[in-house]
C-alpha cells in the first residue's frame, strides 16, 4: 500500500527525510477504519456506555532488542518514556492529551537476527515477547533498517491481529540516540499516536476529512526538515508543522491539539479500554 506520501523525504536519515512506515494504512483501509469507528460509536450510545474521564495510564511493556552489546541501555528507555509522558502530558507544548505510560516491565533479549531485521522477524518477535490486552502498550526496540524509523499498528487492528499489536522504534532515535534530526524520542510519540489512532496531520492531503481532526488544518504533503512554516491548501490555517503526526524532525515537533487528544481518547474508549461501563 505504498503510496507517494510514503516515499516523502526527510533530512538526517543517510540523506533521507522520512522514510516508509510498513504498517501505514492506505485510503481503502482508512475507509474501512473510519466506518467501524462510525458504526462503533452508534453503538455505544445505543448502549449509553460511560465514556472514559480521567486520566488515561496505559500500562507500557518495553522490549529490548540487542545484538550483544549493541543497542538500548535501560537508561534509555527511562529518558523515552519520561519524553513520552512530557510530549502528550502537553509539558513540550499544546495540550495535555491525559495520556499517561506508566512503565510496567522491561524485557531483554539477545538476538543478532531479531536485532538486525525486526521487521522480518514481526510473528516470532511479537508472538514471544508480547504482554497483555488491547490496553497494554508493547514498544519493541530494535534496529531498524536504513529507511524505517519505526511503525505502529491502529487499534482498528487489534481484534484481527491482537498478537502483532504494538509499536517498534530503531533504537537510535531515542532521547540523545545517535540518529543525527531525529534524537529527542519523537519517532516514538508519533508511531504512539498511531496505536492509539491518530492518523498523519497531512491524511488526505487538502481534501476532507483530512486526517479526521478538525482543529489540525489540512496539509497537502508532509513536512520535511524543519521549516519556519508552510501552508499548502487553501483552507485556512498553517500547516501544522510543529504537529507531532507530522514528518518533520525532531527539533520542530512540539505538540498534540486539543482534537487530537479527543480522537485518542474516543479510540481508546471504542478499541482498547480495559473494561466497559455501562450507565
Amino acid at each position: 500500500m505504498e503510496s507517494s506520501r510514503d516515499m516523502a523525504l526527510r533530512p538526517g536519515l543517510g540523506g533521507l527525510t522520512h522514510a516508509v512506515e510498513p504498517r501505514e494504512p492506505g485510503p481503502e483501509e482508512i475507509a474501512r477504519m473510519s466506518a467501524d469507528v462510525r458504526r462503533r460509536l452508534a453503538e455505544s450510545g445505543e448502549r449509553r456506555r460511560v465514556p472514559v474521564t480521567g486520566e488515561i495510564n496505559v500500562p507500557l511493556w518495553v522490549h529490548v532488542i540487542k545484538d550483544g552489546a549493541l543497542g538500548l541501555p535501560d537508561a534509555g528507555v527511562r529518558r523515552q518514556v519520561d519524553t513520552l509522558n512530557a510530549a502528550y502530558g502537553g509539558r513540550l507544548g499544546g495540550v495535555d492529551t491525559g495520556v499517561r505510560f506508566v512503565l510496567a516491565g522491561i524485557t531483554h533479549t539477545v538476538s543478532k537476527e531479531w536485532f538486525r531485521d525486526p521487521l522480518g522477524n514481526e510473528a516470532a518477535i511479537k508472538t514471544k515477547l508480547r504482554v497483555g490486552g488491547p490496553e497494554t502498550l508493547n514498544l519493541y526496540i530494535a534496529q531498524l533498517g536504513e529507511l524505517v524509523l519505526g511503525y505502529a499498528t491502529y487499534p482498528y487492528w487489534y481484534q484481527g491481529e491482537p498478537a502483532l499489536d504494538g509499536v517498534v522504534i530503531d533504537w537510535r532515535s531515542v532521547p540523545g540516540g545517535p540518529l543525527r534530526d531525529f534524537d529527542k524520542g519523537f519517532t516514538a510519540v508519533h508511531e504512539i499516536g498511531h496505536w492509539l489512532g491518530l492518523l498523519h496531520t497531512f491524511e488526505n492531503g487538502c481534501a476532507a476529512p483530512g486526517d479526521s481532526v478538525d482543529d489540525t488544518p489540512p496539509e497537502a504533503y508532509p513536512t520535511t526538515g524543519c521549516p519556519a512554516g508552510k501552508d499548502t491548501c487553501t483552507e485556512p490555517g498553517q500547516d501544522p508543522v510543529h504537529n507531532f503526526m507530522d514528518y518533520a524532525q525532531d527539533r520542530c515537533m512540539t505538540n498534540f491539539t486539543a482534537g487530537q487528544a479527543a480522537r485518542m481518547r474516543q479510540m481508546w474508549d471504542l478499541y482498547r479500554r480495559p473494561a466497559v461501563s455501562l450507565a
